[in-house]
């Protein structure tokens, strides 16, 4: 008797949760105040603190249990990465007047840019030529398929301008890739950060021995080593890797000495590739990415949002939000 599929990934998803984590009550209320409706992308109709309960549990059991289980982000980077760039797929009348003009240009000159992950602030920046991302999708739609069977995929999918332009794009490609996404293996993006900056974050770190997993210069390591510490990590070491070509990565996690708790990873899009290849620690392996640096660097946890919880949240402070809300928010309107 054969089993019936699953039905596709955009049916199985609908945009229903309100996004809403422990310890930042102040970003919730912040929203409301400035009529943001944005809804996450989820498998149940429930309270968005509870589905993030399951996965920080589930995080923190392995943490104790020392078992393996990865944890992959994926935004607007990986979205490209996986697609092309928004102006290469989306249908014209959802193209923009830049993204249009993109478009264009590149139908006239025949050219195809490079693919480029990360940001002016981040640490991490890869770069991939047009030919390196079609020869690396394969093995980047394996490595998902593996992540999402082993621990979680951490996916922007919500219905902010941010990120709604890549659906139902991205969820077809996840099925035509055979990445199985459910609600076990399934949380959104802003988790990740929630658990690292917010009220688990201690539990995750205090006592723990700490693998950091990046590209970093020996006085950005000494920086983040001292901030982990301050944290509580009784231990940290580091594994370094390519800058700007993590996907191409081979790993020797044998090199690592002695056993490890939590191995945190800073490898943009290549996170994937990373991951997969940490699984001999026995431990659980996040891709960390941007939360690395605010670590050694506490100015840009202003730069995003659930980088601040409660107790440190200052909204005069905040650069994440777009200009005229800003405006909206110190005005008092």
């Amino acid at each position: 008797m054969t089993s019936t599929p699953p039905a596709p990934l955009r049916e199985r998803l609908a945009p229903r949760v309100t996004q809403h984590f422990p310890g930042f009550e102040r970003h919730r209320e912040l929203s409301a105040r400035l009529g943001d409706r944005t809804r996450v992308y989820a498998f149940r109709d429930e309270d968005c603190r509870d589905w993030y309960r399951r996965f920080a549990a589930d995080v923190l059991r392995a943490v104790d249990e020392h078992r393996y289980l990865p944890v992959y982000r994926m935004a607007d980077g990986e979205f490209s990465f996986a697609l092309g760039p928004p102006e290469e797929f989306l249908p014209w009348r959802r193209l923009g007047p830049r993204r249009a003009l993109k478009r264009v240009l590149a139908t006239v000159t025949g050219r195809r840019g490079r693919h480029a992950s990360g940001s002016p602030n981040y640490r991490v920046n890869e770069t991939y030529s047009r030919d390196e991302r079609q020869s690396l999708l394969r093995r980047y739609a394996a490595d998902l398929a593996f992540i999402a069977r082993h621990g979680y995929l951490a996916l922007g999918l919500d219905d902010s301008p941010f990120f709604a332009p890549f659906h139902p794009f991205i969820e077809n490609w996840l099925d035509g890739a055979g990445v199985h996404l459910h609600a076990g293996n399934y949380v959104h993006f802003y988790a990740v950060y929630a658990l690292l900056n917010g009220p688990d974050g201690d539990r995750l770190l205090r006592g723990r021995r700490v693998l950091v997993v990046n590209h970093l210069p020996p006085e950005r390591r000494a920086v983040l080593d001292a901030a982990l510490r301050a944290r509580g990590a009784a231990d940290v070491r580091f594994l370094p890797i390519s800058r700007d070509k993590a996907m191409l990565e081979t790993l020797d996690p044998g090199a690592v000495d002695g056993p490890v708790d939590l191995a945190l990873v800073g490898a943009g899009v290549g996170a994937a590739n990373v991951l997969r290849q940490l699984e001999p620690l026995g431990a659980p392996c996040i891709d960390a990415g941007f939360a690395l640096d605010l670590m050694a660097q506490p100015e840009m946890r202003w730069d995003r949002p659930y980088c601040v919880p409660d107790g440190e949240f200052d909204p005069e402070r905040i650069r994440f939000l777009p200009a005229d809300a800003l405006r909206r928010l110190r005005s008092g309107a």
